[in-house]
């Protein structure tokens, strides 16, 4: 597991190499809740998914079979910019 830090700011987007495979990542704020934005190697994988604590944010296995991320909160809250 890696730790990619996030900016306490509503809305950012930050690309991240990790074993060779290019990743961008678009977190932006919606309505009391947080959603983001995957690009692998420049193909989208998931636009506007929901963010939720503790819970993969590529949905599914065929997706994630070169990584995927989670947010952590404390307490399981849902993640807020703030």
């Amino acid at each position: 597991m890696r730790d990619v830090n996030l900016l306490a700011v509503p809305n950012q987007s930050f690309t991240v190499t990790i074993n060779g495979v290019l990743w961008e990542l678009t977190v932006k704020v919606a309505r009391g809740t947080m959603l983001a934005d995957v690009k692998r190697d420049g193909a989208d994988l998931v636009l506007g998914q929901r963010i939720v604590a503790e819970f993969p944010i590529l949905p599914y296995r065929h997706l994630s079979h070169q990584g995927n991320f989670a947010i952590l909160t404390r307490d399981g809250e849902l993640p807020w910019w703030e």
